[in-house]
């Protein structure tokens, strides 16, 4: 039996209908769908085209999120996070592996005792 050809439009039309679409085939055509549409093919296991698929953030209703209080950052619900690149040498990145030595703590660590040491410094100058 062979399948009944649909494009992605058809088949998030016939998805929210609650129709079962295994038993169609979907054939892609040039119409870009928004980011929501294509996650909820991706959830049928049909995977859209990454040049098909856009996203808006100005359709996005961010009414409902609340603002961020400096209470969630002292509590830790919230916490600042740093993304760097760490260039390192082959032999020092073959240790760290073999080590099994976890990264983000590490830094975390370094940077927070820096941090407390110069501060100390400051404060005993100061004196």
């Amino acid at each position: 039996m062979e399948k009944i050809k649909i494009n992605q439009t058809e088949a998030l039309k016939l998805l929210k209908e609650g129709v079962d679409i295994s038993d169609y085939s979907i054939e892609f055509n040039d119409e870009k769908i928004e980011a929501i549409q294509a996650i909820e093919l991706g959830k049928n296991n049909i995977n859209v085209p990454e040049y098909l698929i856009y996203y808006d953030d100005t359709t996005i209703d961010f009414s409902d999120d609340p603002d961020i209080t400096k209470e969630d950052i002292e509590t830790g619900e919230i916490s600042w996070m740093v993304n760097t690149s760490l260039p390192l040498d082959k032999e020092i990145k073959q240790w760290i592996k073999q080590e099994k030595i976890d990264v983000d703590k590490l830094l975390t660590q370094l940077v927070t005792n820096f941090y407390e040491t110069v501060k100390h410094i400051h404060k005993s100058a100061a004196m």
